[in-house]
């Protein structure tokens, strides 16, 4: 287990931890449904309100998915985007586009029209399998662009014999597009997905028998982060989107281990007082992701409400998990260490051009990452540019580290 890492000094690091591991070339279709269902065929995979889903037909539901984008499509066809309002059905046609090889974009409904429009465009989506406002938005765009528009009813209608799977697409060829903070897409690959599913799943130290709560939708990082680690250790994603009493019930009735949502979200369940009884009765931990420089004072609140850990997370929709607390050990005011498979290195806030000195040796600097999560593609090819400095990406955000490895985030790049 390596510790002296670039960008690393040799501090805290959570026992039984590695702090590398390499990535299998595997599709993620492969490498977190098909490889767990030869062994854990009959284990729980979703749980979800109106169904729970195995391994076995989790996958049959995919392969299900599969054949209807297929049909959809053509044969030629292989860009869909999904805004389906239910996320069960939005993460099995997910797996089902890229088993089939399509390009997925995963839609923010709240999105606003023309940013919509805008994104379709972009993406060159051929199929839309979108309900409700998401699909009354993006319809006007049907009329003259090729693209096919169907609700979840009609996809599903539309499976039947489909042509063979189309194995084009490489492991590290762009493959799933989410809309980040600004509007735009960054395009992750099968690798980088996997990778952030392996990364997450060996910092937290999940185990086959421990379930993760997801309570946002897939197409925030957060979302995705909350599924595809726990699929790659075999276990179980209780999937909702439901609040109130009925999250508190299915918290009650599955006991999770973690959750991970925004900070903001997490002080909107602790209003809920049926919700904070059951957190603090079955959670291990709250999983809250920041953005930018926070309190110590907020997590000390939330610690109070809900009578559990409160860990904090950095991350983006272009790289996934950055930085975070361990449940062995974290501090209120710090953000974290790097989790695993992810290096820092301090940038010259000014510039964005690294450092020529370690983190050890200077008293703050903005955050550098390298890692194979990280998106492999952007929607222009000069945000790719201005995004990377040697290699390094540029989060923005200025940090100092104290002897044992944690961070501290100080203050934004504009």
């Amino acid at each position: 287990m390596a510790k002296g890492a670039v960008g690393l000094v040799a501090g805290y690091w959570p026992e039984d931890v590695y702090r590398y591991l390499a990535t299998p070339n595997l599709y993620l279709d492969d490498g977190l449904v098909s490889r767990q269902t030869k062994r854990r065929a009959g284990s729980p995979a979703i749980v979800g309100q109106a169904e729970i889903l195995t391994y076995e037909r989790l996958a049959a539901q995919i392969d299900r998915a599969m054949a209807a984008v297929l049909k959809l499509l053509g044969p030629q066809g292989s860009r869909v985007a999904i805004g389906a309002p239910d996320p069960v059905d939005a993460l099995k046609i997910f797996f089902g586009a890229l088993k089939g090889r399509s390009s997925v974009f995963l839609i923010d409904p709240s999105t606003p029209v023309e940013t919509l429009r805008e994104q379709l465009r972009s993406f060159k989506a051929e199929l839309v399998v979108a309900d409700g406002i998401a699909l009354e938005k993006v319809a006007p765009l049907g009329s003259g662009d090729g693209l096919r528009i169907v609700s979840t009813p009609e996809f599903w209608r539309g499976e039947g014999a489909a042509p063979a799977t189309k194995l084009r697409l490489a492991l590290k060829a762009a493959a799933v597009a989410l809309a980040d903070d600004r509007g735009r897409l960054v395009y992750h690959s099968h690798s980088s997905l996997l990778a952030g599913a392996l990364s997450w799943s060996t910092f937290l130290a999940l185990k086959e028998d421990d379930l993760l709560l997801s309570a946002r939708p897939l197409y925030t990082w957060e979302g995705l982060y909350s599924v595809l680690p726990a699929l790659f250790r075999g276990s179980a994603c209780v999937l909702t989107a439901e609040r109130g009493g009925t999250l508190a019930s299915m918290i009650r009735q599955y006991r999770p281990a973690y959750v991970l949502l925004p900070l903001a979200e997490a002080f909107q369940w602790s209003s809920e007082p049926a919700v904070v009884h059951e957190v603090r009765d079955a959670l291990r931990g709250i999983f809250v992701s920041v953005a930018r420089p926070f309190q110590a004072g907020e997590r000390r609140k939330l610690r109070v409400l809900f009578g559990k850990p409160v860990l904090t997370v950095y991350g983006r929709g272009d790289t996934g998990p950055i930085l975070a607390s361990h449940p062995e050990w974290h501090l209120e005011e710090a953000v974290g260490i790097p989790i695993t498979n992810v290096d820092l290195w301090p940038l010259n806030p000014a510039t964005g051009n690294p450092l020529q000195v370690p983190w050890e040796a200077i008293e703050h600097g903005e955050i550098g990452v390298k890692s194979p999560m990280a998106a492999v593609e952007y929607q222009r090819p000069d945000d790719a540019q201005a995004e990377l400095r040697d290699g390094w990406l540029r989060t923005r955000l200025v940090a100092t580290m104290d002897p044992s490895g944690f961070f501290y985030l100080l203050s934004t790049v504009e």
